[in-house]
């Protein structure tokens, strides 16, 4: 527990006596503490769609949003010249009704030349009729129902599916003269103007559209990190340009092998964006923290550098005593001792500057 102190000096006799130093301490305890590092990257959309007509394009003949609107998935944001599209959906469409009543007229002609068929081979294996043998047979009767029953099942059937087809393609160009969005977002950009050409081909999109609701950031952690955080894990993540106030993030995919030209490994947290603040491209830091196990922990005030070590001052019976430390890792306010100091020591936190090996102390409360 810290030992609160104020400041000023005493002497310890009359005026022969050594001058003992105020200081502040705290007892060296036991605790745990966070591993806490920091990765850096930038805000991206999660979702985002750079759209473009499908088909072959064409000439644009309305564009029915602005700049900054809200849109949701499947809403049209361009249409394009469709009179001639529509005319050859109606024609396609005939020709699936003629497909059909033609294959219909082609199983009544099926249907009669197989009853005539048959009625005809019972007439003739009987002797009932005078046929001129049996090629006058096939002529009369066996050929017209081979050749209908190839018409009913065959023939007309694969010119119905044609007649299909066609009107699938010629309601899908149809559809295309209409370009939608693939997601709900805003509308960031809009490339195209009324009697444009829309071409697929064109490296500019006629639309941008990007899905603000939850933002990215993709970053990277160290061989030391990665096997400290878990996917689903909550953490901080600092936008400065939005917030002093850390956003709650959540570490969505984590890589499972470096990436060879940084050796670093790729993660990705993922942050609720609601109000649309945190926008693509602003810079974001990620804390990564991680849990240790129990390790005696002091004030990070009490470390200081002397001769370039790390080093405490001990207070042991109204003196100070410097030890030379190892230190571990640190949440900003408490640091881990490895080595050098024991649980239940005093160690001083405020004053250390004018201390001298085994100087008298006065702890100030």
């Amino acid at each position: 527990m810290l030992v609160l102190a104020g400041c000023g000096k005493k002497e310890t006799g009359t005026g022969e006596g050594e001058i003992s130093v105020p200081v502040r301490v705290a007892k060296v305890e036991k605790g745990t503490l966070a591993d806490t590092a920091v990765v850096s990257g930038k805000l991206e959309a999660l979702a985002a769609s750079d759209v473009v007509p499908g088909g072959q394009g064409g000439k644009v003949y309305t564009v029915n949003v602005e700049l900054g609107d809200r849109v949701s998935k499947g809403q049209t944001l361009v249409t394009l010249e469709h009179d001639a599209l529509a005319a050859a959906v109606q024609q396609a469409q005939q020709g699936v009704v003629q497909a059909e009543a033609a294959l219909q007229l082609a199983k009544i002609t099926y249907e009669q030349a197989k009853a005539n068929y048959e009625r005809g081979k019972q007439l003739y294996e009987s002797g009932a009729i005078p046929l001129a043998g049996e090629t006058g047979f096939e002529t009369a009767f066996e050929i017209p129902y081979k050749q209908a029953k190839i018409d009913f099942e065959q023939v007309k059937p694969a010119a119905l599916e044609n007649a299909r087809a066609a009107l699938t393609m010629a309601r899908e160009n149809y559809n295309h003269a209409f370009i939608k969005s693939p997601i709900s977002g805003v509308v960031t950009a809009i490339n195209v103007d009324p009697g444009e050409l829309a071409s697929p081909a064109s490296s500019v999109p006629v639309v941008s559209v990007v899905n603000l609701d939850k933002v990215v950031v993709n970053a990277t952690a160290t061989e030391g990190q990665i096997n400290k955080i878990k996917q689903g894990q909550k953490v901080p993540v600092l936008v400065s340009a939005v917030s002093a106030k850390p956003f709650t993030g959540a570490i969505t995919n984590i890589a499972l092998a470096a990436d060879p030209a940084s050796k670093a490994y790729p993660i990705k947290v993922q942050i609720d964006n609601p109000e649309h603040i945190l926008k693509p491209g602003m810079f974001a830091e990620v804390h990564l923290t991680s849990e240790k196990k129990e390790t005696l922990i002091v004030p990070r005030e009490a470390v200081i550098k002397m001769g370039g070590r790390d080093t405490v001052w001990v207070v042991k019976e109204n003196q100070a005593t410097s030890r030379v430390v190892t230190t571990g890792i640190s949440d900003g306010e408490k640091i881990e001792i490895k080595k050098g100091v024991e649980a239940g020591q005093q160690v001083v936190i405020s004053g250390q500057d004018t201390l001298k090996e085994n100087a008298p102390v006065e702890i100030k409360q």
